[in-house]
């Protein structure tokens, strides 16, 4: 009642749920594996404002005080929480070796940053919050390494993640049938303009394929699911990521093929180049954006488009200037 009287003197009426927030936050200090799952499942789900349904997910990544989101309390009390857990066990704290130079990279370019929009003229407090997105890169997967699971845990973990991405694939297709979301090639809506969802899916899709590859006898529901991945992936528009399945789906075939399978995949890489290719140099009468987006995978075209928007950085930088 105290925190609650104090808060509203801050807050107004808000602060009335000071005192819940207090209590979430202490059953989240004390529990790594749900605070870290929280923020993992909370951003997946919560999309931004190009997003045609579920619009007031987009508030989750507002300014709630000065320039501190809801996002960096959550990603804060994750961190914490992993880091107490570690004292209370007398664990020692481990750092992924394959990301050893990756994150020291990006720990010095981020001091780096703060040095320099602090000699432009920001202050000290806008330039650190502003790097609040780079701060989940460096620290959410040491977080992520130094939990505490067993096998069994890893399993249900990975289970709900691959359902995650399910319902991530249904939301978007539901957008596209209803025309709910941003448009392209201006007659069609895409699933997801925003990486992470696309990231996530195509995760899971590499994830029942490398399944089925191992004869790792992964569940009905997960092959049936797939087609939707597929689906949702190709609705997205997004070429980067269709390029990434690709690749990805080459070298998952690579790692877990015999040494006869793995000679395969420079001629089977050199058909996809090819396809792509001759994709771009066919003149399609057809509108199918689908066909449109792919059209544009060619070289020649993604160098044009790339001296296009070079023009544009230009003649930006020009009228910024003036």
């Amino acid at each position: 009642a105290l925190v609650a009287f104090a808060a509203m003197h801050k807050l107004g009426t808000a602060g009335l749920l000071v005192p819940l927030a207090v209590v979430l936050a202490a059953i989240l200090l004390a529990r790594p594996v749900a605070a870290v799952t929280l923020v993992v499942v909370l951003v997946v789900v919560c999309e931004g404002p190009t997003f045609g349904i579920l619009t007031f997910t987009a508030k989750f990544y507002e300014v709630v005080y000065k320039d501190i989101s809801l996002v960096d309390v959550l990603v804060a009390l994750a961190v914490a929480s992993v880091g107490l857990d570690l004292i209370r066990h007398r664990r020692r704290l481990r750092v992924p070796r394959p990301l050893v130079v990756p994150l020291v990279t990006l720990a010095l370019g981020m001091v780096t940053g703060v040095i320099v929009g602090h000699a432009a003229g920001a202050s000290l407090r806008f330039a650190v919050a502003s790097e609040h997105v780079l701060g989940y890169l460096l620290l959410l997967p040491i977080a992520v390494c130094n939990l505490d699971l067993d096998r069994r845990r890893v399993t249900r973990l990975l289970g709900g993640a691959l359902a995650l991405a399910t319902v991530k694939a249904v939301l978007g297709l539901i957008e596209v049938a209803g025309h709910l979301g941003t448009s392209i090639e201006g007659v069609a809506t895409l699933t997801y303009y925003e990486p992470t969802a696309n990231w996530v899916i195509m995760i899971a899709m590499l994830a029942v394929f490398a399944m089925v590859l191992a004869r790792a006898k992964p569940p009905l529901w997960a092959l049936l699911v797939s087609p939707l991945l597929v689906a949702c992936l190709l609705l997205s528009y997004r070429r980067s990521f269709w390029i990434g399945a690709v690749l990805g789906l080459l070298l998952v075939l690579m790692l877990g093929t015999s040494p006869v399978g793995r000679r395969l995949l420079i001629p089977a890489g050199l058909g996809v180049a090819a396809a792509i290719w001759l994709l771009g140099s066919i003149n399609f009468q057809a509108q199918i954006p689908i066909v449109k987006r792919a059209a544009t995978l060619t070289p020649s075209k993604l160098e044009a488009n790339a001296e296009d928007r070079y023009r544009l950085n230009e003649r930006a930088n020009v009228l910024a200037e003036i």
